[in-house]
């Protein structure tokens, strides 16, 4: 990346190196703008569980949605047990009072196991499973078009590799 030039083994950035960092740091500022002023986050998709809609390494931009809003069909981000779940809603009803999602993974065969403790159980597609409930959902995956997601492809890789991979995380 650098070079070392004869006076005085000064090390030396050429203009390759200095425009990639000068787009990592716009990328990181406007990342920070658009989370500070819009609630909108971006996410590493870690597995193999949305695919052919997500791929390991894609970054998807994440938006805080109110949970009375989202729909069958929506790809949101929910917490399970510590682990934060990237997969699509499939079905939607109410335990107790509380709004409970239904979600699974586009290349997965059944639906995910939820949280029956506090939403019950519900039969979609005949499947039966738990819920997510509403207070465990962190957003909804920003698409265009209503059902293609905004991703930059990849690009997350590098993260990934220094973080190391795991399941469906971001």
């Amino acid at each position: 990346m650098s070079k070392k030039t004869g006076k005085g083994n000064k090390n030396v950035l050429s203009k390759g190196d200095i425009l990639f960092i000068s787009v990592i740091i716009i990328i990181i500022a406007l990342g920070l703008y658009a989370y500070y002023f819009y609630g909108f986050s971006l996410v590493i998709v870690d597995g193999i569980s949305m695919k052919p809609t997500l791929h390991t390494g894609d970054i998807a931009i994440l938006y805080k949605e109110p949970y009375q809003d989202i729909k069958i069909g929506n790809i949101v981000v929910y917490n399970y047990d510590g682990i934060l779940i990237i997969h699509r809603v499939i079905g939607i009803y109410y335990h107790n009072g509380v709004e409970c999602f239904i979600t699974k993974g586009d290349n997965n065969p059944v639906p995910d196991p939820g949280y029956p403790q506090y939403c019950g159980y519900h039969t979609v597609d005949g499947f039966t499973s738990g819920g997510i409930p509403y207070y465990e959902i962190k957003g909804v995956i920003l698409t265009y078009n209503g059902n293609t997601p905004i991703i930059i492809p990849y690009i997350g890789s590098f993260a990934l590799a220094i973080r190391g991979t795991g399941s469906d995380t971001f």
